[in-house]
């Protein structure tokens, strides 16, 4: 005679999961008729480890050894941007890489007017030397000045680039934004890309993620006159570690993107340079002290920009 079994709706809950066996099934096929369990949570993705947060006090400071470049008349910028034009036309017959420039920009602020007309532009080719070009003495941007950023070789870069050249089309008549924005590269969102993060980047930032240097952004330099002539020594220095710190980043960002392209098969022609020689410092060391100035006089050489 076959077991009696209670109706379904006579047992309690948690015996309603399961199924009564059958008479001529073995007990390992019941243990395998397990119920489904009813749960459409889905775990969210696991999270990436957070980085670390930077010990930025014990960081040293950037330390800029290079020459640093001012030019304040219009003949004096039109020439040195033909001799850096001739450098990159040196360049790009070596090699089939792009020739990446630092470019920023500085202008002065009033709390009651806002931001004034560009003054000064600053230019890092190479990490020894930086160019100064001081702009608010000029109504328009010379011929040889714009054919070398125009130039189909030069990559502009920066932090807050793209804001940069939009203002220095807005200040100056007769600059192409077009052309000068189609080959010009945040490094902020480059860094974000190689990272899978997102978030503003600033300058000062960046370069103690990525260098591990800190910046010295002395309000009382930052938000000089710098439409005054002639800059202070200070000033030039705060305005040639701006690019200069650009080129590194540079620099970094593309031994990153090197190594990411080699771990995933990714065959790419990058530039081959690597960041000179980072000199560091005890962090007490004050903003007059922290760099080695050398100021070099208007170069009339053709091989050298």
């Amino acid at each position: 005679m076959a077991k009696r079994i209670l109706p379904l709706w006579m047992l309690d809950s948690n015996q309603n999961r399961e199924l009564p066996a059958r008479v001529t099934e073995a007990p390992a096929a019941v243990e395998a008729r397990k119920p489904c369990q009813e749960n459409n949570f889905n775990p969210p993705p696991e999270k990436k480890p957070k980085q670390p947060d930077l010990k930025v006090e014990y960081l040293p400071f950037v330390r800029y050894t290079g020459i640093i470049e001012y030019y304040t008349t219009l003949q004096d910028i039109a020439f040195s941007s033909d001799q850096m034009f001739q450098w990159v036309e040196q360049q790009a017959s070596l090699t089939t890489d792009p020739i990446p420039i630092a470019l920023d920009l500085e202008w002065p602020v009033n709390y009651m007017t806002g931001a004034g007309r560009t003054a000064l532009m600053q230019l890092c080719a190479s990490t020894d030397r930086c160019l100064l070009m001081q702009l608010s003495c000029l109504n328009k941007l010379p011929v040889a000045l714009l054919h070398l950023l125009y130039h189909p070789r030069v990559i502009l870069h920066g932090v807050g680039v793209k804001n940069d050249l939009r203002k220095l089309a807005r200040d100056f008549t007769g600059v192409d934004l077009s052309r000068l924005l189609g080959r010009s590269i945040e490094l902020g969102q480059w860094y974000n890309q190689l990272q899978g993060s997102t978030g503003l980047w600033r300058l000062s930032r960046l370069a103690e993620q990525l260098l591990g240097l800190r910046m010295n952004k002395d309000n009382r330099v930052r938000m000089s006159r710098w439409n005054l002539l002639p800059l202070s020594d200070d000033q030039k220095l705060y305005a040639a570690i701006d690019v200069y710190v650009g080129q590194l980043l540079y620099l970094k960002l593309t031994e990153l993107q090197r190594q990411k392209n080699a771990a995933d098969g990714v065959v790419q022609v990058v530039p081959n340079r690597a960041p000179a020689c980072i000199r560091q410092r005890s962090p007490e060391s004050t903003f007059s002290t922290e760099h080695d100035r050398s100021f070099a006089p208007l170069r009339r050489s053709r091989s050298d920009y």
